[in-house]
């Protein structure tokens, strides 16, 4: 008898558990797609915010890309149907002897400027955050200064300290040196520009890439006996390689938009001259002048060329690069 009441109450355990899982199962069944309801509902709310910057990005990015290749292959002058002359406006364009000028110009302002603005950028990084320096909160807010002056401001600046009659170099040191109307001599009262302006970003760029050390490894070094030049060479410099490789590499695609710097500084009103004039002016010319095509094509050369340029860059680490 008490085996029988056992057996049925076991039997109607058994029943309840089957009848929970399958009320569970159903529940489950019927919560699912409301889930996934919401977790369409969830992702579509995320998409509509950034709707208008995908609708804009492909119609003036990405269509205006597209668009831009095509027009480099044909002749359209503003107004009027274009006519197709496939490569011919790269050929005009590689025969004109002020594009290889201006090509010139801005390979030299590019290296020029970087190979001594990156290491002494990181070298004043370097002496700031060591304890040879003192007063820190005074000296980084003054290297940075001149990275928040625009790019005309700058301009201006130079001009008047470079200026022939009434310059600021030659009024203190009693000279007569024409700094803007010699063009060999321009061309480096550019390059000190670019280095003033741009020192300050890459300053914060290495001081930030020297804190992320772990300050562990140098003072392991220094019980060591490593000296400063050995923790440098074997410690903190490899250790920044990287952002080495994204400083040249960043100034590198910088230096071929170069455009403002050498025109405000030669001549306020007007393009400069070809002999210091950057690529970028051989587009804004051919725009002036009504030639769309060609224009277009001179952007996809320097495209091109800031391609190559990139390679090069990330070629030279990785041949001077150690496993």
């Amino acid at each position: 008898m008490n085996e029988n009441f056992i057996n049925v109450a076991a039997g109607s355990q058994d029943g309840e558990r089957v009848q929970a899982s399958s009320l569970e199962r159903a529940r489950s069944q019927h919560l699912a797609p409301r889930q996934g309801h919401i977790r369409w509902k969830q992702a579509a709310i995320g998409y509509l915010f950034i709707a208008p910057f995908c609708l804009i990005f492909l119609l003036f990015g990405v269509g205006a890309y597209i668009y831009s290749f095509i027009l480099s292959f044909q002749h359209y002058a503003g107004f009027g149907p274009a006519r197709l002359v496939g490569l011919s406006n790269y050929v005009t364009i590689l025969q004109y002897h002020v594009f290889w000028t201006e090509l010139w110009n801005t390979i030299f302002y590019w290296l020029a400027h970087a190979l001594p603005l990156i290491p002494l950028a990181f070298f004043l990084a370097f002496l700031v955050r060591s304890k040879f320096i003192k007063g820190k909160w005074f000296w980084k807010p003054v290297i940075f200064l001149p990275q928040v002056m625009t790019i005309v401001a700058v301009s201006l600046v130079f001009q008047t300290l470079f200026s022939t009659q009434y310059g600021v170099i030659n009024t203190l040191f009693h000279l007569n040196i024409a700094w803007l109307e010699n063009y060999a001599l321009t061309r480096w009262v550019v390059v000190l520009m670019l280095i003033w302006q741009g020192l300050g970003f890459w300053f914060v760029v290495f001081l930030a890439g020297l804190t992320s050390i772990d300050p562990s490894l140098e003072e392991a070094a220094i019980v060591d006996g490593a000296s400063v030049w050995q923790r440098l060479r074997y410690i903190i410099i490899p250790l920044l390689r990287n952002v080495f490789l994204f400083a040249f590499a960043i100034d590198a695609i910088g230096s071929m938009r170069l455009y403002t710097q050498p025109n405000v500084l030669v001549s306020r009103a007007s393009l400069a001259d070809p002999s210091v004039a950057p690529l970028l002016n051989l587009l804004v010319t051919n725009l002036q002048g009504g030639s769309f095509g060609q224009s277009a094509a001179v952007g996809w050369l320097l495209f091109i060329l800031t391609l190559v340029i990139t390679a090069l860059v990330f070629g030279i680490f990785r041949m001077t690069g150690r496993e």
